[in-house]
């Protein structure tokens, strides 16, 4: 206890502890960092199956059939595509849309494009869409199925395989009379911004920069929509599309009725153009690799938080949609437009039976194949093991601190408590058998240890008297809340500027006559180089040099608090995103401290740097530039800094136009999380 009692005795038992805690922390990120890849093995999942019933997949008898010449249909969509690049086939649509007896109408919408991209100008736009009446009931449900219009001049696949199997969908479901929802037909211009108009038009959503309008009519509430990328009818599989803003994600009911149902007409479908694993190699480690590039690309394009088509904004409202892309073969491909037909007619009707909305079935999972899946039960126990990583880095420190602290306020207590009880500390008898002369030589000890205590008290104060300049406090530990505030408000603020940037950015770039993406864009590149330097800024001034002192360590516990809940609470909403910044933040999180050893210091700034924001942005610019085409690694490097510039404005207009929050993510929680971990490798040690 007399140990305990010793505040140097406590701080040395803390720092036993914190030696060996880094390596148990680290064990924990590893280990769930490997139970979590591991997931994507087959034994370890579960294979897909249906919880609403009601669907009947099975039971669907299909029987649609073209009853025209689709090529012909093709070729005439073709020719009037090639007589402006800019065209877009509205009224062909209508028109076609009218001779099948739907109810067509035109929807009128107005774009206003944030940070001053288009000056001064309202950009138009129209939707076209058509209405099936259900026969069999009161007209309060309705399905969607949705394609893009696009111009020749589009990067982006062409669709007229899907306008042309949309009207021939129209045409054959019109006359059957089982339909028991409304079945909606629409094709949205300007991508994703006609799509998002049109959904706010339905449901009565103003928003300051995408100007719905009224919509001419509606159907009743909207269970599913079905959005379609074909581009004409040599397809050689079709390819599942489930990623949403966000990183929201489709009822996994409905991904199972798709994949079902390619199955049952012969149609091969994969899941990010990555085939299943058969049966027989599902155990085998080549098996489990192609899994993981499965599950991982699915993760990575649920990361980014972008819908990977016009569905994903459908699940802002409470409606399940997926994309179906077809995959285009050069010459013939195995599947042609009339199974592709039936295969979307069997979706129909099985969502036709749908009693009440999507419910069952999981809404939170991972897609190692298009048969298996991984649930949030499964996924989140290795993911808490490799953020509790960080945890375990406070608790042990801070808890064992407290347990010695609570022992040495005992024995303290105890010894003023005897004082009390018996006056003056008794001297330690001593035995009747010492004699006399041993008696006088402990005298002898006692006084020589009070004679040399007496002496380097005097010694002290003559130091003192002849140095009164020497400051002894400067040396002491900085602890408490006040001298972590000043690094904690630097750190809020820089958040608050990368949030409000932009606008500034932006108004500052129209009178300069610059380009609005490189004034946003270098300006930020200014902001983070000016918050390398903001420890400097908030240092204490001594009289030698600057020095940055503070409680690290309370810094520390802040902000792994802190980055815990934030990884935690966005592993609720989007696994991947969370999964990606823990297993670059968790690591780094644990080992940064401050460190007399320049190496050490320099290692860990270098570190820091390497997985600050923006390097972070650029890797996943580069990751994304694989795709594209390139000459070599500067190439890759050149495109990727360009995409990285792009991909930022991209980013900000969906902040505006759609409501993603990733920017205002990166914002006010992993810039100053970095920040302040920033700071932390500057503290000097003492």
């Amino acid at each position: 206890m007399g140990i305990l009692s010793n505040p140097k005795s406590r701080q040395k038992l803390v720092d036993i502890v914190s030696k060996y805690n880094n390596p148990l922390c680290l064990l924990c990120y590893f280990g769930g960092l490997v139970w979590f890849m591991a997931l994507a093995y087959s034994p370890f999942n579960a294979k897909t199956y249906f919880s609403e019933n009601a669907l009947l997949p099975g039971v669907v008898e299909n029987g649609f059939y073209f009853d025209f010449d689709y090529n012909s249909y093709i070729s005439e969509l073709k020719e009037e595509l090639k007589k402006d690049k800019k065209f877009i086939p509205r009224d062909w649509l209508y028109n076609k849309f009218r001779e099948a007896g739907l109810e067509t109408y035109t929807h009128n919408y107005t774009v206003k494009y944030p940070l001053h991209i288009v000056r001064g100008q309202l950009v138009p736009g129209q939707n076209v869409y058509g209405i099936l009446r259900a026969r069999r009931a009161p007209r309060v449900e309705a399905v969607v199925m949705s394609v893009p219009l696009r111009g020749k001049s589009s990067e982006l696949q062409q669709t007229y395989g899907s306008l042309v199997l949309m009207l021939g969908l129209a045409k054959y479901f019109i006359r059957q009379p089982y339909w028991s929802k409304d079945i909606i037909f629409l094709a949205t211009d300007h991508e994703q911004i006609g799509m998002q108009a049109w959904l706010d038009g339905y449901h009565d959503v103003h928003t300051e920069y995408i100007l719905p309008g009224d919509l001419p009519a509606r159907s009743g509430q909207i269970q599913a929509a079905i959005n379609l990328e074909i581009p004409d009818g040599n397809i050689r599989y079709m390819n599942v599309k489930m990623e949403g803003l966000n990183g929201q994600l489709p009822n996994l009911d409905l991904i199972n009725l798709v994949v079902r149902l390619c199955h049952r007409q012969g149609v091969t479908v994969m899941i990010h153009d990555t085939p299943d694993v058969a049966d027989t190699e599902a155990e085998t480690p080549a098996g489990f690799l192609q899994s993981m590039t499965t599950m991982g690309r699915m993760m990575w394009a649920q990361s980014t938080g972008i819908p990977s088509g016009n569905h994903g904004l459908f699940h802002r409202y409470h409606i399940e949609a997926v994309t179906l892309e077809a995959i285009r073969k050069k010459k013939t491909g195995r599947v042609s437009l009339d199974s592709a037909g039936r295969v979307i007619e069997g979706i129909f009707r099985s969502l036709n039976n749908l009693l009440e909305r999507f419910h069952q079935s999981f809404f939170f999972y991972l897609l190692p194949g298009t048969q298996r899946y991984v649930s949030i039960g499964l996924y989140m126990i290795p993911f808490a093991i490799m953020c509790s990583a960080a945890l375990i880095k406070i608790s042990l420190i801070l808890g064992l601190t407290l347990i010695v602290l609570t022992i040495a306020l005992w024995v303290n207590i105890s010894a003023d408590e005897a004082k009390k009880e018996g006056g003056e500390p008794k001297e330690s008898p001593v035995p009747k058998e010492t004699d006399d002369t041993e008696k006088e030589e402990i005298k002898e000890i006692s006084d020589e240890i009070k004679e040399k205590k007496k002496l380097n008290k005097e010694t002290l104060n003559e130091l003192v008297e002849e140095e009164p300049d020497i400051d002894f406090e400067s040396e002491e530990k900085v602890t408490g809340v006040l001298s972590i505030l000043p690094l904690v408000l630097s750190s809020t603020i820089m958040a608050v500027l990368s949030y409000t940037g932009p606008d500034v950015l932006a108004s500052m770039a129209v009178p300069f006559k610059m380009n609005i993406e490189d004034g946003i864009f270098y300006g930020f590149l200014a902001l983070f180089t000016a918050s390398l330097f903001f420890p400097r800024m908030v240092a204490r001034r001594t009289s030698d040099d600057k020095q940055l002192r503070f409680d690290w360590q309370l810094l520390k516990a802040v902000t792994l608090i802190f980055q815990s809940l934030v990884l935690f609470g966005l592993a609720l909403m989007n696994i991947s995103l969370a999964y990606f910044l823990a297993v670059v933040f968790v690591p780094v999180s644990i080992i940064v401290h401050p460190s007399k050893s320049r190496f050490s210091r320099w290692g860990q700034k270098l570190m820091l740097l390497l997985v600050s924001p923006l390097s972070l942005s650029f890797i996943a610019a580069l990751v994304s530039s694989l795709d594209t085409k390139h000459t070599g690694i500067l190439d890759l490097l050149i495109t990727s800094w360009g995409t990285l510039s792009h991909g930022l404005l991209l980013t900000l207009v969906d902040k505006y136009f759609f409501g993603s929050w990733m920017f205002s993510l990166f914002s006010f929680a992993i810039f100053p999380n970095w920040l302040t971990l920033w700071g932390i490798s500057y503290c000097d040690a003492v």
